[in-house]
């Protein structure tokens, strides 16, 4: 979303460096023609004192040699706002502006304390026939602290992402992708629920509960009554997405749910789900949509996935 300098880098790969209070994600993605991307790259680090965690990138960067690459990052959920717009009718150069003066009074600080970036939104049906956008609006303050960050580690940044997009560029991997598909994202504190379908977001939203939330062992969700009660709230989202995904954007159903790994095994998650919202459910695992040196656990998974999905990025800067 948020785009920097450029200078001659290694082009065959990019890397991804995420983090939070409690753990650095790195990913590299490497790209040949006519081939799937192989990760070569996928390291979790986990930090127990904030202080060090600049110390740790750096060092991780060294070890790895990140700062040959084009680096990727994604600002953490909750650090910005995503907001559906109607798009100004202006010329490209004055698109940002309009938009900011658009959504000045849709978040809860001031608009000259704000980043803020755009992207297309699918046709929506209240819209008519005028065009939609998604308008991301950060504070100043947290993008300029992670460019900082990343900068002095050594890294070459150049985009700055949200997690939203991380999640599309994996399920535009996975073949429901085609007739749509809900993908459902758990991470510590929270989660996120997307809609994409042939490789286009068309919505999210946040689940405000998180793997620390299930309980230790699960030996059946049947068998678990607070295990079900995670899962029902975030049922509940789901549904609520998918009503709004086929009545706002006039889209059939989507032809499949898809959950990311949540670092534990909970046997009968998907049948659970299935039986729920009517959908054909599974687990997703990133061994079957990349090339990998190694398997990559579940564990690992649930905690790098945002950044394998920030390393995926395709896109073309047009801002």
């Amino acid at each position: 979303m948020l785009d920097f300098f450029k200078k001659k880098l290694r082009k065959e790969a990019r890397v991804a460096v995420c983090s939070d209070d409690n753990t650095i994600s790195i990913a590299r993605v490497r790209r040949e023609k006519d081939l799937p991307p192989s990760l070569d790259v996928c390291e979790v680090q986990e930090i127990q004192n904030i202080a060090i965690r600049d110390a740790e990138i750096a060092r991780l960067t060294k070890i790895y040699d990140l700062d040959q690459y084009t680096c990727l990052s994604s600002l953490e959920i909750g650090d910005y706002n995503l907001l559906l717009v109607e798009a100004p009718d202006v010329q490209p150069e004055e698109l940002r502006a309009a938009v900011r003066w658009r959504v000045k009074d849709l978040i809860d600080f001031h608009i000259d304390d704000a980043v803020v970036d755009v992207f297309e939104a699918p046709s929506y049906k209240a819209a008519g026939n005028n065009k939609m956008m998604y308008a991301v609006v950060a504070r100043s303050a947290r993008v300029k602290q992670l460019i900082e960050q990343l900068n002095a580690a050594g890294l070459n940044l150049e985009t700055i992402d949200i997690p939203e997009l991380a999640l599309r560029n994996v399920a535009a991997m996975l073949p429901e992708d085609v007739g749509g598909v809900a993908l459902i994202y758990v991470g510590q504190h929270q989660g996120l629920i997307t809609i994409t379908k042939q490789s286009q977001l068309y919505l999210s939203r946040t689940i405000n509960t998180g793997t620390t939330s299930l309980p230790e062992s699960v030996l059946s969700v049947m068998d678990d009554e607070s295990c079900q009660r995670w899962l029902d709230n975030i049922i509940i989202e789901v549904q609520r997405s998918l009503d709004f995904y086929e009545s706002h954007f006039s889209q059939p159903q989507v032809s499949s749910l898809v959950m990311t790994p949540v670092g534990k095994e909970i046997p009968g998650i998907t049948e659970y789900l299935s039986e729920q919202l009517q959908l054909p459910a599974r687990i997703l695992d990133v061994n079957e949509l990349i090339d990998v040196d190694e398997p990559i656990s579940s564990l690992e998974q649930s905690r790098s996935l945002l950044a394998i999905g920030t390393a995926l990025r395709q896109e073309a800067v047009t801002l």
